[in-house]
């Protein structure tokens, strides 16, 4: 890891550490302001230094992380003054929706021609599929008017997170493991936020949503990172 990335993703850190520490305490909110947009940015700076973005692969993975921090920023504002006025929660939804058809098409350029594990056993697709309808079941009755979007969007990412495993056969260790869990690590994450707004509200949310959140997309980082070793 070269000193550059070192130093870059050093930030990344200790913005993780103290917006995480920001969810525990109380009145700490604009600590929280101050550290959110200090997560994804570091990451792609840090994916810029890595890579150049030379390739089509490096350019969509730059565009997952850019349209999350997109993401980020939208959902932070939905507790601002503004939050009443402006629909933040759809929008950030929305970037985020943009962000996993990023991490799709760049699990997928990668491949190319060959067969995945699920393109070789589709059968491999019913645990994915059987978390989304348990899923679904359990936020529909309070979805209202966001059940199209909502629904749409949580399709979207148990494709980007099955996209991500029907490469394990074609991929390295450690590459596959961090693939692996930071995928399924941002499905729950994006999985606590619903059942947190939708269903219902739990003690820890916010904590527990941004801890797999971080971890996700750092271990995405290091997974795509891998897999152009």
């Amino acid at each position: 890891m070269q000193l550059k990335e070192k130093t870059i993703l050093l930030v990344f850190a200790i913005a993780a550490i103290v917006n995480l520490a920001s969810t525990l305490l109380e009145g700490a909110s604009m600590l929280n302001y101050a550290t959110k947009p200090l997560l994804l940015l570091p990451l792609l700076v840090a994916w810029q230094s890595v890579t150049a973005f030379k390739t089509q692969f490096d350019r969509l993975i730059a565009g997952a992380f850019l349209f999350s921090w997109f993401g980020d920023l939208l959902l932070m504002m939905v507790s601002s003054a503004w939050g009443q006025d402006v629909p933040f929660f759809i929008l950030g939804l929305g970037c985020f929706l943009i962000a996993h058809l990023f991490f799709i098409a760049a699990f997928w350029h990668w491949m190319g021609k060959r067969l995945g594990m699920i393109q070789q056993k589709p059968w491999l697709l019913v645990p994915f599929l059987l978390f989304w309808g348990i899923l679904m079941y359990i936020l529909w009755p309070g979805l209202g008017e966001l059940r199209i979007p909502v629904t749409a969007y949580s399709l979207v990412i148990i494709v980007m997170t099955a996209s991500a495993h029907n490469l394990w056969n074609l991929l390295a260790t450690p590459a596959k493991n961090y693939l692996s869990i930071g995928t399924i690590l941002f499905v729950l994450s994006d999985s606590l936020i619903a059942v947190n707004k939708f269903a219902s509200s739990f003690v820890g949310a916010s904590f527990a949503i941004m801890l797999t959140y971080i971890v996700a997309q750092c271990l995405i980082y290091l997974g795509a990172k891998g897999m152009r070793e």
